[in-house]
């Protein structure tokens, strides 16, 4: 005669920081439920943002002055860090031969004629304004090549910036001093435009023009959430507190030419300047105020009912709509299940909407609701 055994089987039990990683969307879902979030915000609560301008660059501590950081930011919202220094180097800008030869000076009036009536065209168009080029790190406790979230950020920030208007090519032109010494040793270094007296011998005429090219490397530590938003927001503070040095050339120099050969082997004269930029003197970066922009994000979760009935009765929030709108992604429960996301960039004063990037079937009372919070959080974040 045979025996059967009987097996019962009992229901396991997690405690919610392991569901929360077996199962995130489930873990959001019974925090949904009972009407608070993972992290214990509520659904239309930010995170505290903290901002300074770090001491990095070499013009906020006398102690720094060997450091190449231009400006620098440090931005920390819940447990991540962000920190954005500003750095920089001097081009020269391409010009074509007939501005270049010395032999050309009929051309160049003609040529300046067309340039006038050019810029009677009223509003700068896109190309009177430029980009810094940036670089996000996303420290992982590793390294190797960039990450595809690393560079589709930076790309996104390169272009955002562009597009938005906030710094344009004549706030990075190089205005160039000239260096002299009189018969006594002393030295200075004359800008045109800043002497009472006659600035005529400074004129370098349109033959060379410098600008600058700005570089941002923006690292970021304990990464909990979409990181657009706050690296926008830590790339604008630093341009804010970024000071350009100010450069010139040595009076022996300003007249040195040499031969050189171009197209058609004809023997050309070109000017050959050293740039030196000043230990000390800078000017502020000059930026369009009306078009800076705070960063605000959004995402949008659909509630599960199957998962809701999972929670105690008494525990249950009644919630009118079937998807919910949460501010300040965090935390990988949220940024998982949030298919549906909003971005939106709107000006210092909480007026003006500057940027809109949606993705997902977002309907319109979501989208207005996004757009007023974000008002709202700038003008706050602004103060």
């Amino acid at each position: 005669m045979s025996k059967t055994s009987e097996t019962e089987f009992k229901p396991m039990s997690f405690p919610p920081a392991v569901i929360a990683r077996i199962s995130p969307e489930l873990s959001l879902q019974r925090h949904l439920a009972i009407g608070i979030r993972p992290n214990l915000r509520k659904f239309e609560e930010f995170r505290n943002i903290e901002v300074g301008d770090g001491g990095l660059s070499r013009y906020s501590n006398d102690q720094i002055k060997n450091s190449s950081v231009l400006g620098s930011s440090v931005l920390k919202s819940g447990s991540t860090t962000i920190i954005c220094t500003i750095t920089g180097g001097i081009i020269e800008e391409d010009l074509p031969a007939h501005e270049i030869n010395d032999d050309a000076a009929a051309v160049n009036a003609v040529f300046a004629k067309d340039k006038e009536n050019d810029s009677d065209s009223g509003k700068p168009a896109l190309e009177d304004y430029t980009s810094v080029y940036p670089v996000v790190e996303v420290e992982r406790g590793r390294v190797g090549a960039p990450t595809d979230e690393e560079m589709i950020l930076s790309q996104r920030l390169y272009e955002t910036l562009l597009h938005s208007k906030i710094l344009t090519k004549e706030a990075l032109k190089v205005k160039v001093g000239l260096r002299s010494v009189d018969s006594d040793g002393k030295v200075e270094v004359y800008y045109k435009g800043e002497n009472d007296e006659d600035d005529s011998g400074l004129d370098l005429g349109p033959k060379r023009t410098w600008t600058f090219a700005l570089y941002a490397k923006i690292k970021v530590f304990s990464r909990t959430g979409p990181l657009f938003d706050l690296i926008w927001d830590s790339l604008i503070s630093a341009l804010k507190n970024t000071k350009l040095p100010r450069a010139h050339i040595d009076e022996s120099a300003a007249d040195v030419k040499i031969p050189v050969r171009m197209r058609g082997n004809h023997a050309t004269i070109r000017e050959q300047y050293q740039i030196i930029c000043d230990a000390s003197a800078n000017d502020s970066l000059k930026l369009v105020k009306e078009s800076i922009g705070f960063s605000s994000n959004f995402g949008v979760v659909d509630l599960d009912e199957e998962s809701i009935q999972t929670v105690e009765d008494e525990d249950i929030m009644d919630i009118d709509t079937k998807s919910v709108l949460l501010t300040d992604i965090e935390g990988e429960e949220e940024e998982i299940s949030a298919k549906k996301t909003i971005s939106v960039i709107v000006d210092e004063k909480g007026k003006n909407l500057k940027s809109l990037t949606i993705i997902g079937d977002v309907n319109s009372d979501q989208l207005r609701r996004s757009i007023e919070l974000a008002k709202v959080r700038s003008k706050v974040f602004t103060k």
